[in-house]
């Protein structure tokens, strides 16, 4: 096999797509944990790349990315990649949302039943000896009408996994359209507004999709809901959620990610709204793990080898 030059690996990935790249005849340079600065300064070496979140390759990177023939993202949000510009400079951008759909679909119904059945407060409770039955008598989620918003990968997921718990299923998706099914209505927007008891977002995020649950967002809702982000933290403005909850317009929140995920860089401001999220009561906070199961990370994997493997093709 010719040798087709050298692959930077930024982060952990699955041996198979190691083992695939050095048959396809490239040679793998791990650099698990390297800074945004290093991989600036080194990425001039690379025919391609591998990242997760740590790494951002904006304009300014590429630049200097002489020989960089494709990038692989082993996830799925590109936002951290300056696509276009890669695009003129014919580098291929590949992404991986395949990997870790069902991960997330399954965080996401977690995350609504844990609300719903108010099984993380009452478990804290029961932690301290303190047993409430009456204060902590659950909803159930059977009967239902659940929004989703965004039915790519994740969201059609979180579709297929509802449909067994007999719920109504609005799904509103601006660029797609006829996905509709036996389990799944094709929606409007004031639609979701109109009907839904809880909402799921599973979007990209985009200069549209920054900030798209605001105070207007919220505030269009007939009933309260439950609200459930596992997309992009900077999707919700997290002082019009807060408000939202303040004022009884949602019943409870399940976060998977935040607009700012590094404590050690929180504003003032972020790191209130994130301390009255807490001391509301209603919200259920996790790390930004809804795709990273110890499943996902060899469909990446695959996923990529497959793609890389399909470009080496063309």
């Amino acid at each position: 096999m010719a040798d087709k030059g050298k692959v930077l690996i930024t982060d952990k990935v699955d041996d198979l797509l190691i083992h695939g790249l050095q048959k396809l005849g490239y040679e793998c340079d791990f650099r698990v944990g390297i800074s945004q600065e290093e991989v600036d300064r080194i990425i001039y070496q690379f025919a391609g790349i591998i990242i997760t979140t740590k790494t951002t390759l904006y304009k300014a990177t590429l630049e200097k990315a002489a020989q960089l023939k494709w990038i692989a993202r082993a996830g799925s949000g590109m936002e951290i990649v300056d696509v276009e510009f890669a695009k003129s400079k014919n580098i291929k951008c590949i992404n991986s949302p395949e990997g870790n759909r069902n991960s997330v679909g399954e965080h996401a119904i977690g995350l609504l039943l844990a609300l719903t059945h108010n099984i993380v407060r009452s478990s804290k409770q029961t932690e301290k000896l303190i047993w409430q039955v009456e204060e902590n008598r659950v909803t159930e989620i059977s009967g239902m009408t659940v929004g989703i918003i965004g039915y790519g990968n994740t969201g059609s997921y979180f579709a297929q996994k509802l449909k067994m718990f007999g719920v109504k299923i609005l799904a509103y998706d601006k660029y797609k359209s006829n996905f509709g099914n036996d389990f799944v209505n094709e929606s409007k927007m004031r639609d979701l507004f109109e009907l839904c008891d809880a909402v799921s977002l599973h979007v990209p995020l985009t200069n549209e999709t920054h900030h798209l649950a605001n105070e207007n967002f919220f505030n269009s809702f007939k009933k309260k809901i439950y609200f459930i982000n596992t997309s992009r933290g900077k999707v919700v403005d997290t002082s019009a959620l807060l408000n939202a909850i303040v004022h009884d317009k949602i019943t409870g929140a399940g976060l998977d990610v935040l607009e700012n995920e590094n404590f050690l860089s929180l504003t003032s401001i972020e790191k209130t709204n994130l301390e009255q999220l807490i001391q509301t009561g209603k919200t259920i906070i996790t790390p930004h793990v809804a795709g990273k199961s110890f499943s996902s990370q060899k469909r990446f994997a695959e996923v990529l080898l497959l793609k890389i493997t399909e470009r080496e093709q063309l």
